[in-house]
């Protein structure tokens, strides 16, 4: 496998783009879901798992490429991945039907591990202290990409087509595969041992089992029996991975590396910001287009009120990322709750105007990307080098099982909190009405946001600092 040609800054900028165009691709196909599922005569349901098979196989596999980085190469790993998942972006926009696109989405979930993999690669070329600096760019994409993604997407569906979408994609990812293959390095030679795939399985299917049940739950509710049945054997097998890796010599990732201190708080903190983080995507989304008197009423075009606020995010994410290396992560975990909870609050409080709006989830912005930020740092000092890729693969595994609660919350809250409006009428004694998620829906969306922030606020401070420049580490 070539080492690549560029340095550290070169390899960062491919690492950057990549992620830019993932998170760009899965964001894009949101706002054309109600075309697409008339076009193909998919249901609601079905239309939904356009947007979660990606999300279950990339949760799924994560762990294990993130592994298989360590053992055999970050680089090849990346590579392979990237390779996969534009093969799955050409397919997706030839779909003659929804299960064939839901099924080339869930083959476009093995890209899931180029973001652990990118922050895993740039651990091992970039200096201890500008590793945070670097990771904070690449993490900087999360909220760019959806943003470009959403807005975007609706531009090309309305003039050129849900198919363009995944074309467009699809040439911009073999460009990126490319220049990945000529530009990166391949970081730390790898640590060549066995992969217990055992461990995998049991762990890859109970994270797939607990999603479908997230997924499925807006239609078929938390309670029916058979999505507790998905629920219990989820949970099931989540906890016989935690019996087995104690007992097994080399599982995929040791409950050893799990229970350190700093590792610990990473991953309750990735699965609560996680849920935060996609109230305030969904939240923001849903209350600009929808109608007024209980929303702002703006097309998904119009949404590009709410762009500046997301692009400063690149601007933001540097300096947490210094802010990390400098004063250390406990702190910035710490100030990056307390600045989400305070958006969240504004949010509930202040929004009636898109310039509200804006400087709302600007300031919540900060907050998530400054809780981001620390979180995979941590990870990547507390690992032993040979460990760097499986730990944030599990890390990523566990922040999107949190992204994934966010939605349904969400959908329940605008779905029990619903408000009728008058829109017409057909005779002077008969007025025509629809209804719509009410100020109580947003109100509790927006709570439920700032409660798991404040979740978080309170496991940060169970991190323990440190000094990257120093190498003072207390894991």
């Amino acid at each position: 496998m070539s080492s690549g040609r560029g340095g550290p800054y070169a390899t960062l900028t491919v690492l950057t783009l990549v992620s830019l165009l993932t998170m760009y691709v899965e964001a894009m196909v949101i706002p054309s879901l109600p075309k697409i599922e008339s076009i193909l005569s998919a249901s609601s349901e079905q239309a939904a798992w356009i947007v979660s098979s990606y999300l279950v196989v990339g949760a799924a596999v994560a762990p294990l490429f993130g592994k298989l980085g360590d053992v055999y190469g970050k680089k090849k790993l990346y590579l392979i991945s990237l390779s996969v998942y534009t093969l799955a972006v050409l397919l997706a926009g030839f779909s003659p039907n929804v299960y064939f696109l839901i099924a080339v989405r869930a083959v476009q979930g093995f890209g899931f591990s180029l973001f652990p993999l990118s922050l895993a690669i740039v651990t091992d070329i970039f200096p201890k202290e500008k590793v945070a600096l670097a990771q904070g760019i690449i993490s900087a994409m999360v909220a760019i990409g959806m943003t470009v993604g959403m807005i975007a997407g609706a531009y090309i569906e309305e003039y050129f087509g849900w198919r363009m979408m995944f074309h467009i994609g699809f040439v911009f990812a073999a460009l990126m595969l490319f220049f990945a293959y000529i530009v990166i390095r391949g970081g730390a030679p790898p640590h060549k041992e066995k992969v217990d795939y055992l461990s995998t399985i049991i762990l890859s299917s109970g994270t797939a089992l607990i999603l479908i049940y997230l997924t499925e739950t807006p239609y078929k509710g938390w309670l029916s029996f058979e999505q507790l049945i998905l629920l219990f054997f989820g949970v099931l097998l989540f906890s016989g991975y935690l019996f087995y890796a104690s007992k097994a010599s080399n599982p995929l990732i040791s409950l050893n590396l799990l229970k350190k201190r700093n590792v610990l708080v990473a991953n309750l903190s990735g699965f609560l910001s996680g849920v935060a983080m996609f109230t305030l995507f969904l939240g923001v989304i849903y209350y600009s287009e929808e109608l007024p008197p209980y929303g702002l009423g703006l097309t998904v075009l119009n949404a590009l009120t709410l762009f500046p606020a997301t692009l400063a995010m690149i601007f933001i994410a540097p300096l947490a990322g210094s802010a990390t290396s400098t004063i250390g992560p406990k702190y910035v975990l710490i100030y990056g709750s307390l600045v989400s909870m305070i958006g969240f609050w504004l949010m509930i409080n202040y929004r009636a105007t898109p310039l509200q709006l804006v400087i709302d989830s600007f300031i919540t912005g900060v907050g998530v990307v400054s809780i981001m930020i620390p979180m995979v740092n941590m990870i990547a000092v507390s690992m032993p080098p040979e460990n760097v890729a499986v730990g944030l693969g599990f890390n990523t595994m566990v922040r999107f099982l949190g992204s994934s609660v966010g939605p349904v919350l969400a959908a329940t809250f605008m779905t029990d909190y619903k408000s009728y409006v008058v829109y017409g009428t057909t005779a002077s004694f008969f007025k025509e009405m629809f209804s719509e998620a009410g100020t109580l829906a947003f109100n509790y969306i927006f709570l439920t946001g700032m409660i798991f922030s404040f979740l978080t606020l309170i496991v940060s401070f169970f991190a323990n600092n440190y000094i990257s420049k120093n190498l003072s580490v207390t894991k």
